[in-house]
């Protein structure tokens, strides 16, 4: 019979390794999070400029830029698989209970549980016939959710084999399964952000721009007026131009007659050279 001091010893010494792996999940998780926030954010702006025919790298964002633009839908995401396993943490006792005793239920919920792998994928593509933005960016979750599915059936056939590989397979398939999702669910926001723009240019907030120099803008829609000299810091005042985004030190505009076939994107550097004024109402002051 072993000792109580010698059970207690090998915990002694795995003490450290223990705290050390239990540090290591938290920042991984930790890590997986940034990077789906910075993905997200990412994928999104890029999906909405390419519909609008700019390059994205010439927005030039960054890290903190992508985060902030995806906080809100990340955690909708989130919200939605946290759900998902509430459920399956309030339905597993249940399933084990079931699948332990004898009987054809026991068996159908054993081969139903193994072949979820491709049950759930299938039903989420079917289900794409009536909700197809949705079987989008949710197929990657069923894909995930199947495979995680068809695991805990092989661990109930044989619950007394925990290979260790099985947490390595659990993490890497929740983190692949929630990358994929948020890269479908950013190209959806991203398109219907594009086209929403797109739609209502005269929408956004007009800008007046006043320059010490001429700029030289001649973008569709946009026109340029001369000032008075005397007394005046600015030459010249530009309007027909709309905010199509600010990021850093740079404002982007676009020209009243922009369209997503036929538009220029003007970039201006936020300095002293230009002073730009955001206007807000029904009639926003434009080219006569």
């Amino acid at each position: 019979m072993t000792a109580p001091a010698d059970r207690d010893a090998p915990g002694k010494g795995s003490d450290q390794p223990d705290a050390v792996q239990r540090v290591g999940e938290a920042l991984a998780n930790v890590t997986v999070l940034t990077g789906l926030l910075v993905y997200f954010g990412w994928r999104r702006s890029d999906v909405q400029a390419r519909e609008l025919g700019v390059d994205s790298s010439v927005l030039g964002m960054s890290t903190t830029d992508y985060v902030l633009r995806s906080v809100g839908p990340v955690f909708l995401l989130l919200a939605v698989v946290v759900g998902i396993a509430l459920v399956c943490r309030w339905l597993e006792p249940r399933v084990r209970a079931a699948s332990g005793k004898p009987g054809k239920a026991a068996r159908a919920l054993s081969a139903a549980l193994s072949l979820a792998w491709l049950l759930l994928p299938a039903l989420t593509v079917a289900l794409g016939v009536l909700f197809p933005v949705t079987s989008f960016y949710a197929f990657p979750l069923a894909v995930g959710g199947g495979i995680l599915l068809a695991l805990y059936a092989s661990l109930l056939r044989r619950p007394d084999r925990h290979p260790a590989w099985t947490r390595v397979i659990v993490f890497a398939v929740v983190s692949l399964s929630l990358f994929w999702s948020a890269g479908n669910y950013a190209e959806v926001r991203g398109v219907e952000l594009a086209r929403g723009f797109a739609s209502d240019v005269h929408g956004q907030p007009a800008v007046v721009v006043y320059a010490r120099e001429r700029l030289h803008i001649t973008a569709p829609g946009a026109c340029e007026e001369p000032l008075p000299a005397e007394g005046s810091r600015y030459r010249v005042r530009y309007r027909g131009l709309r905010l199509f985004g600010k990021v850093g030190p740079k404002y982007f505009l676009i020209s009243d007659g922009w369209t997503r076939e036929r538009g220029t994107v003007v970039v201006l550097a936020d300095n002293d050279e230009i002073r730009v004024e955001l206007v807000h109402g029904p009639h926003p002051p434009g080219c006569p």
